[in-house]
């Protein structure tokens, strides 16, 4: 190696795509990369000798800042920087001291501009809402229509209008699991805690099976804890209301069972329904582009597996024998909470 350590950081520091300050010990700016001049529009000498203020447009965050590096600690957040020419843009920073043989020689900063990305959730978020919005006003709107219909009239067509209605409740349903899944997908620090998934199943599972249906249920007496949030009972639900809802067996039977070992809690829902074709397995979870074409409830599914990344967990499915399909969820298993 030719380069000393010192070059090999220098030349870290100014080939960064993000922009970096280092500050002196009073946190005026003695470096800046090549990144940093292009995103601010300032030139190295405008910048040098000055606070980083540019990078922090809020006095109590910069503050904050200030404090936290000054007791000897790093500090990180969301903050927005500010460009000469007056653009506001939305990122993340992070700073920290810089110690030389255990001595404050200064400080360095990064900033990473997530603006794009914000403004990708935002409008995606507000779309979202006024989709939901819409959908929910208009099938409701519709449901009382044919629900005044449906007793004005007898024989096949008030079968078709109850048909109708039983669609108009699962537009509804779908509505509600984007609601769940775009909040879910929301979440970037959402705490995962112990939760009695026994107790999720026997309160969730019998309110979603319908009277020409017999459920089974093998669960263990006691608790069995595993890592979840809030969301849980959704996810459980629509894995049997899937079982439920495409069970065409003239005895349908669903099959719910719970098995566990140190590190790992199984939950099994099968049925005796028709299964899936196995060129649609591999749609099921909507993880390729066209898999709500190839399955109606591929929108909960997507859900689930998703809910069940975020456990750290996984779902997966498998055809069973002879007719029937059988769901896997796998959960991180935890000990009894204090």
């Amino acid at each position: 190696m030719t380069e000393t350590p010192t070059e090999i950081y220098r030349s870290i520091f100014h080939e960064t795509p993000n922009p970096t300050v280092i500050t002196d010990e009073s946190f005026s700016i003695v470096d800046v990369n090549q990144a940093c001049l292009e995103f601010t529009g300032y030139t190295r000498e405008e910048l040098l000798g000055s606070p980083p203020l540019f990078l922090v447009n809020d006095s109590q965050t910069y503050e904050e800042m200030v404090d936290t590096l000054a007791a000897g600690e790093p500090w990180e957040g969301e903050l927005e920087a500010v460009t000469k020419y007056g653009e506001r843009v939305f990122g993340y920073g992070a700073t920290f001291p810089l110690i030389t043989d255990d001595e404050l020689v200064g400080y360095a900063g990064i900033f990473i501009d997530l603006s794009e990305r914000r403004r990708s959730e935002q409008t995606v978020s507000v779309l979202n809402r006024v989709l939901r919005h819409n959908i929910r006003n208009d099938a409701n709107v519709i449901g009382g229509v044919l629900s005044t219909v449906k007793h004005a009239v007898s024989g096949v067509e008030r079968e078709l209008v109850e048909k109708a209605l039983e669609r108009i409740e699962r537009l509804l349903d779908r509505a509600e699991t984007a609601r769940d899944l775009h909040e879910l997908l929301e979440r970037s620090s959402t705490a995962l805690v112990p939760r009695d998934l026994c107790t999720v199943i026997e309160t969730t599972a019998p309110k979603l099976v319908d009277e020409r249906t017999t459920l089974h249920l093998d669960v263990p007496d006691d608790p069995v804890w595993i890592l979840a949030d809030d969301a849980l009972s959704r996810g459980v639900a629509a894995v049997v209301e899937n079982a439920v809802e495409y069970n065409q067996d003239a005895s349908p039977m669903i099959w719910i069972h719970v098995e566990t070992t140190p590190d790992e809690v199984v939950l099994t829902v099968e049925d005796n329904g028709p299964g899936i074709e196995p060129e649609q397995a591999e749609f099921l979870f909507g993880q390729c582009e066209d898999s709500q074409l190839r399955h109606g409830q591929g929108l909960s599914l997507f859900f689930v597996d998703r809910l069940l990344d975020f456990y750290g967990g996984s779902v997966t499915y498998r055809p069973r024998s002879p007719t029937g399909s059988i769901f896997e969820l796998r959960f991180r298993h935890v000990s009894r909470p204090t």
